[in-house]
């Protein structure tokens, strides 16, 4: 398992610093934010700050995108144009590892994200390609049943997403939130067994996981330590199949909730540092 953090949020310091910050830390892999990756390397400088903070480090690097908010022609441009910035990037670079992809819900159903996944595909060399929180309906499934057998794409499973959906309490009609009995029955409190029977449902490997914890209602990112899910058991379900993608701590400070800065640092020293410990039980 190589564990890495979203660095998206710690804006006080560039991409690049945050690179080298959290490396020292003894972080293995770093995942930046698709958006704000774009608009970073449209600088040439930065753009090569980047690419040099990664190489020096040694650090799995991963990108989270986002497939297009609607269908509309102009929204699909605009992806399109994002897409082909990284791939110019992995092009010159290639430092990708996984190129990560959330699926908005007014694309999750009609005529689909194949395209979208396909277009990825072609023009993206060198690197895995996953959508988060995807599959879970039988319509969902079909859209993407003909990319199985190829190896360069999988799944980014969401364990914060996962939680809420296992419980079946939430109430905001999204698709990635709501209980899919394809995964898991709905359960007021998952055990190792369960998250493991939820990961074991998943028709595609898995590249990447985000890890995060709340309420089992809302999706509010706090750090590990905190919230109603059962860490431990999330490590101990992850330990036990030798899950050996990308584990990627998504704890949000400054996204939900009031934390930023030195104090944001702090904190997700101290979240790192108990996911090291519930990785020794």
């Amino acid at each position: 398992m190589i564990t890495g953090l979203a660095i998206w949020h710690y804006p006080h310091r560039t991409m690049a610093d945050n690179i080298r910050y959290f490396a020292a830390l003894g972080l293995k892999s770093v995942s930046v934010h698709g958006g704000q990756f774009v608009n970073a390397i449209y600088d040439e400088a930065v753009s090569e700050a980047i690419a040099a903070a990664v190489a020096e480090t040694g650090v799995v690097f991963t990108v989270h995108y986002c497939l297009p908010r609607t269908h509309a022609p102009e929204a699909v441009a605009v992806f399109e144009e994002g897409i082909r910035d990284i791939a110019a990037w992995q092009k010159a670079h290639g430092r990708i590892s996984v190129l990560s992809f959330d699926v908005p819900q007014p694309i999750r159903s009609g005529c689909g994200i194949g395209t979208y996944v396909d277009f990825v595909l072609e023009n993206v060399p060198n690197c895995r390609i996953a959508v988060e929180d995807f599959g879970l309906t039988a319509d969902e499934w079909a859209q993407i049943r003909h990319l199985k057998g190829n190896p360069r794409f999988g799944y980014l499973v969401d364990i914060g997403h996962m939680f809420i959906r296992m419980r079946g309490q939430n109430q905001s009609g999204k698709t990635l939130f709501t209980n899919s009995p394809d995964e898991h029955g709905a359960v007021d409190a998952p055990s190792a067994e369960d998250f493991g029977a939820a990961l074991d449902s998943k028709e595609f490997p898995i590249f990447e996981m985000h890890l995060h914890n709340n309420d089992g209602v809302s999706d509010v990112h706090w750090f590990l330590e905190q919230g109603s899910m059962d860490i431990p058991a999330v490590a101990k379900a992850l330990l036990a199949r030798g899950f050996d993608g990308v584990l990627t701590v998504e704890s949000a400070p400054g996204f939900r909730f009031e934390c930023r800065g030195k104090d944001a640092d702090e904190g997700i020293r101290k979240t790192l540092d108990y996911w090291k410990t519930c990785c020794e039980i």
